[in-house]
């Protein structure tokens, strides 16, 4: 339908008159708001409302406004991951600090002794360890599965 097809159905539409319908919107506007609206223009709006909802105009405004919500999340997301990533950064500085205030100054040298060990040794247990602290702990057994029982009658033999 082309603008010259509607624009000749509003004006038909302005032209009419007002329904029931318009008369009791217009009088439950005036009750709910004590506003008193032009009779003629709730009949418009009611015939109308529609019609501009699927409009062009009306839909590109919706999706410009879907836009500018969906850039602000995205401003206020990364505003946000900004601030955590900062105070992430002040707590790891403020760990930092207190470890190195807490460890003694002959742990660094230890740490070099373990590098040069051999990897093969450090995997080795000690002859101070028991065997048992490098094993798997031992898994429960697997139960064997229970035999179903039959519902047959017993016999004389068998009950006795």
């Amino acid at each position: 339908m082309s603008k010259s097809e509607n624009a000749k159905t509003y004006t038909e539409r302005a032209a009419s008159e007002p329904t029931e319908l318009h008369k009791n919107f217009a009088e439950w506007i005036k009750e709910q708001t004590g506003y008193e609206p032009d009779l003629k223009t709730v009949q418009i709006v009611c015939a109308m409302r529609m019609d501009f909802q699927r409009s062009e105009e009306n839909q590109s405004h919706l999706a410009d406004r879907k836009a500018a919500a969906e850039a602000k999340r995205k401003k206020q997301a990364a505003e946000k991951k900004a601030r955590l990533e900062k105070q992430l950064a002040a707590l790891q500085a403020e760990l930092a600090k207190e470890t190195a205030a807490v460890e003694p100054a002959t742990k660094p040298a230890a740490k070099k002794a373990t590098a040069k060990a051999t990897p093969a040794k450090a995997a080795t247990p000690t002859p101070a360890e028991p065997a048992k602290a490098t094993e798997a702990p031992a898994q429960p057994k697997a139960r064997a599965p229970r035999t179903r029982r039959t519902t047959a009658a017993k016999t004389a033999e068998t009950s006795k």
